[in-house]
């Protein structure tokens, strides 16, 4: 999840903050986390606001609003639309690019990460996120681009984490534009 330099990951209404730090540059950065993964596992929100506008894009039939995307936004596309998909939801159904998954979500993902080639990139607010931390060994890294932004009101990212975590500074990206991702291994 992209954050603000104080660990917002939105608005309290879900909205963005200005400015948002991205464009082509971050987004080629953030590309090769994602073709490293074979499974992207998010909320049924995320899901339903993301994937339907990449899948168009990658199809060469992007929504009107897409603006101008560039060769690291296609790729991205590109990428995505490969992905298997695991959706958090009690209300949506699956489908063939699609496993949704509800009730022990840390058991289920536990499963699917000890399963023969799964390199799963989890994309999660602190609701699903805070329960996940307390299973050992579960998330292995942390990738968050921060943003140079600070906005008053709003969920962060580690709202309701059961326990510290011990992080491990892989690496950091600095970006023209302002925005850092950082880059964290667990333990």
């Amino acid at each position: 999840m992209q954050t603000t330099l104080d660990g917002r990951i939105a608005h309290a209404d879900g909205s963005f903050w200005e400015p948002f730090a991205w464009g082509e540059p971050e987004q080629g950065y953030l590309n090769h986390y994602f073709r490293a993964a074979d499974t992207w596992a998010m909320s049924r929100v995320l899901y339903e606001a993301v994937v339907p506008f990449w899948d168009a894009v990658a199809l060469g039939q992007p929504p009107d609003d897409a603006g101008e995307l560039g060769p690291a936004d296609l790729e991205f596309a590109e990428i995505q639309l490969g992905l298997h998909k695991v959706v958090f939801s009690t209300t949506m159904s699956g489908g063939p690019r699609a496993t949704v998954i509800h009730g022990d979500l840390a058991a289920q993902l536990q499963a699917m990460k000890t399963g023969p080639g799964q390199d799963i990139l989890l994309s999660a607010g602190p609701a699903t996120l805070a329960p996940l931390w307390a299973q050992t060994g579960l998330v292995d890294e942390l990738v968050v681009p921060v943003h140079p932004a600070v906005i008053a009101d709003g969920p962060r990212l580690f709202d309701d984490v059961p326990a510290d975590l011990a992080l491990t500074l892989a690496e950091a990206q600095t970006f023209a534009s302002g925005c850092i991702v950082l880059h964290y291994l667990l333990g």
